[in-house]
């Protein structure tokens, strides 16, 4: 008997072989990925019924449920605000060569340049009140903060061990002494 080589090769080509062996590559990746996964699920919290809050009112948000608390140990939540850190400077970075690669390449009118320049300013401008915010809570007592601030709003992580309504007032009050916006675009979140 005599095989069709032809008829073979047409079937079972290089590129089938190819996408075979990634498709069992892939299988395997996601295998070894759920070894070493194992049971950790992220549990959240159950969704409570709100309240109607006055304006200008701080608000705290805990779970208090049993199980479904998630904790993050001392260890842990220095790792977290290390690693905010150099996300934070990376993504600022990142933002800054993006102006600078519109502003030096070449095609831009003048409005256009004033306008980067300006974006420039801004973003100078929200890393240097984002360290100043930072320095001022770890000056008033919070073992480590980070700042995050846009046009609009402002968001504060704070590490604590339980932080209380004057604790949040004197985040709130060092944050509107140092930019102006609306006091209900402040968030702060507490990190244990």
């Amino acid at each position: 008997m005599k095989f069709n080589k032809k008829r073979l090769n047409l079937i079972i080509g290089r590129k089938q072989i190819l996408i075979a062996g990634l498709a069992v590559l892939l299988g395997a990746a996601v295998y070894v990925n759920f070894l070493f996964t194992g049971n950790n699920k992220v549990q959240t919290a159950k969704k409570e019924e709100t309240e109607t809050a006055t304006y200008g009112e701080i608000r705290f948000v805990d779970n208090k449920a049993g199980n479904d608390e998630v904790s993050i140990s001392a260890t842990t939540s220095d790792d977290y605000f290390a690693q905010a850190r150099l996300d934070k400077q990376h993504s600022r970075d990142e933002s800054i060569e993006v102006l600078q690669s519109f502003y030096y390449g070449g095609d831009s009118t003048s409005d256009e340049l004033a306008v980067i320049a300006d974006d420039v300013l801004a973003v100078s401008g929200y890393i240097e009140t984002e360290t100043k915010v930072e320095n001022l809570l770890k000056a008033q007592g919070f073992s480590d903060a980070l700042c995050y601030l846009t046009s609009s709003t402002a968001n504060v992580i704070v590490k604590t061990e339980g932080l209380n309504t004057a604790q949040a007032a004197q985040i709130k009050s060092t944050l509107l002494g140092e930019i102006a916006i609306p006091a209900e675009n402040i968030t702060i979140v507490e990190i244990k």
